[in-house]
């Protein structure tokens, strides 16, 4: 694969050029980490992939003659999103005000991307910026897509380095998540069908990368990777009645052909496996068509919806929609011992859930004028770039109505930053002589130092975090309550990390009487974190301690209306502190009487 550069266009700006080149790395390298564990599994690459997008920003902000590209105007109505969400959080005075705050990160860094894009474009052209980007985006896929079938039919030791491993029957590269996976190969799928249509990659190479991408598709078991395709070709049908030129036809009728083979390879492949015997257990699509966690969106959905109709105007806060949700009558199949939907699955939705209507509109707005944008500067004649670039936006964008893939950072940052670089900007904005570039650059300036702080911090906080794995679930304040990992969870409380800090604390803290309004504090506010069965189970054991038996029964009788497996769980969590009271006793009879019937 080869893209043409041209000394020329890279001699044109030596810090646009070098900018691109970041912005490219920000787009593969975050996707290509194997190292994913708890709490975070997508921490690192998530503070890479911001890190790389603010060395990009920077290197603009460093140049001799600072661009005189304005905010694009979706990231306008972004900003007022974030001084809604502050302005919420000073209002409600939020559990975890940390998460409000990582909240405003996100959402500034994605204004800054929407910047970077329009910049990248000003220095370097459209078809420069999204050649670069499309040939970084199809790298990733692809050693992302090896990894998949690598992961999946068995890896070698000598790659353990260099390829996760894999956990259930669903391959997801270095990505940890079967859809994400299945996102991330969809985008260098465009990105192939663009450069093959540009010309940058010959004929026999397009179509070995493409059966590669197709393959690992099918292997991730995602019914979202065929939204994907029927969307590509849904585009190419649309962007031809527009521009009937050569390269649409062949971009159209690419898309319609990846499109069938995609929907082959889900029907094939796992037939193939089964046949020869190939790849984990239970592997293969068939048991998902109609079933798994796919059902569990609508009550999600329903449930999201009620939430909001409780909170119309400012939502139940950043953060918690889990423990809103819970105390709402979270549905059993969303939660177990460890796990708990923190989201409906749905960007629409989540956002009304948490931030309610005037939340949901700004964002809703800002994407509404992008795609106004769009459509206004293409509809008279589409460009392959622009058509790639859209396509890509589109996947996020589709993907998010079923899951929440810009909750991450490599995805948003991706995201944003192709949505600025089809973004309109007049012939105004850009402005004769740099007309506001001095206070451009220290809006810029401000927000990227702002940025750079809370990713130091967050470094900071997780490396210390991370190395107590090892003890901070169970046996952290086991014994001696000042031991190293308590007080490093105990600083970390009162930091950036403040919930993950917490839950661990909460999740460690021996079922006894000590510190039991301490232990208290944490389980209460953690409730509203992440309800998970193991904390329910922990804040009834407090509360019965605590003398409020009524209290902690309300509770039981949620563990209780569980599947048998979870209560089980629970039960065998409740007999660890029986010996602390009598009352334990009570719960443990009333939680083994099985479900009941529940108030919502």
């Amino acid at each position: 694969m080869a893209v043409a550069l041209g000394p020329t266009a890279w001699s044109r700006s030596a810090p646009g050029a070098v900018s691109l080149l970041l912005a490219g790395a920000m787009c593969v390298l975050p996707f290509l980490i194997p190292y994913h564990q708890d709490p975070l599994r997508s921490f690192y690459p998530e503070w890479f992939a911001a890190a790389l997008g603010l060395c990009a920003v920077a290197v603009a902000l460093a140049g001799r003659v600072f661009p005189s590209v304005r905010l694009p105007a979706p990231g306008r109505w972004l900003i007022g999103f974030a001084v809604f969400l502050a302005a919420c959080a000073l209002a409600r005075d939020p559990v975890y005000p940390q998460m409000t705050l990582w909240a405003i990160a996100y959402v500034a860094y994605a204004v800054l991307m929407l910047w970077l894009g329009a910049h990248l474009v000003h220095e370097m052209g459209l078809a420069r910026t999204a050649e670069v980007l499309a040939a970084c985006v199809l790298a990733g896929a692809l050693a992302n897509a090896a990894a998949g079938v690598v992961q999946f039919y068995g890896r070698p030791f000598w790659l353990e380095d260099l390829v996760a491993h894999l956990r259930g029957n669903r391959a997801y590269g270095n990505i940890a998540q079967a859809n994400l996976y299945a996102n991330y190969l969809a985008l260098g799928q465009a990105a192939l069908l663009f450069l093959w249509v540009r010309g940058r990659i010959g004929g026999s190479l397009t179509w070995c990368a493409a059966a590669l991408l197709v393959w690992a598709s099918a292997l991730s078991d995602s019914r979202a990777a065929l939204l994907f395709v029927l969307w590509f070709a849904a585009l190419g049908a649309l962007s031809t009645r527009q521009s009937p030129a050569g390269d649409m036809r062949r971009l159209r009728t690419a898309s319609f052909v990846l499109a069938a083979a995609t929907l082959a390879a889900f029907a094939v492949v796992p037939r193939f496996n089964d046949l020869f015997g190939l790849g984990p257990a239970q592997a293969g699509m068939d048991g998902r068509w109609f079933g798994g966690a796919g059902f569990l969106r609508w009550p999600a959905w329903a449930l999201a919806l009620r939430l909001f109709a409780g909170a119309p105007i400012a939502g139940v806060g950043v953060g918690e929609f889990a423990g809103a949700a819970f105390d709402a009558g979270l549905p059993r199949e969303m939660a177990d011992a460890f796990e708990v939907w923190t989201s409906p699955h749905d960007l629409v939705l989540h956002l009304m859930a948490e931030t309610g209507a005037i939340g949901a509109a700004l964002v809703l707005a800002g994407i509404a004028v992008w795609c106004r944008q769009v459509w206004q500067s293409y509809r008279a004649e589409w460009q392959p770039a622009a058509w790639w670039i859209v396509a890509a936006v589109g996947v996020g964008l589709v993907h998010s109505l079923v899951e929440f893939p810009l909750w991450s950072a490599h995805f948003l940052g991706t995201t944003a930053l192709l949505m600025g670089t089809v973004t309109t900007v007049s012939a105004r904005s850009l402005g004769g002589l740099n007309s506001g570039a001095a206070l451009r650059r220290v809006a810029v300036g401000g927000v990227w130092v702002g940025l750079a702080v809370i990713l130091a911090l967050g470094l900071r906080d997780y490396g210390r975090l991370d190395v107590t794995r090892g003890t901070g679930a169970g046996s952290t304040l086991a014994g001696a309550a000042a031991s190293d990992d308590a007080r490093t969870l105990r600083e970390l409380g009162h930091g950036v990390l403040a919930p993950l800090a917490e839950f661990r604390l909460c999740m460690g803290a021996p079922l006894n009487r000590d510190e039991l309004d301490l232990k208290l504090r944490w389980s209460a506010r953690v409730m509203h974190y992440f309800p998970s069965n193991a904390i329910v189970g922990r804040r009834a054991v407090f509360l019965a301690l605590d003398g409020r038996e009524h209290e902690a029964a309300a509770l039981v009788d949620r563990l209780a209306d569980q599947k048998r497996a979870s209560r089980m769980q629970s039960a065998q969590l409740l007999q660890q502190a029986q010996n602390s009271d009598a009352v334990i006793a009570r719960l443990i009879a009333r939680l083994q009487l099985g479900p009941r019937r529940l108030d919502p």
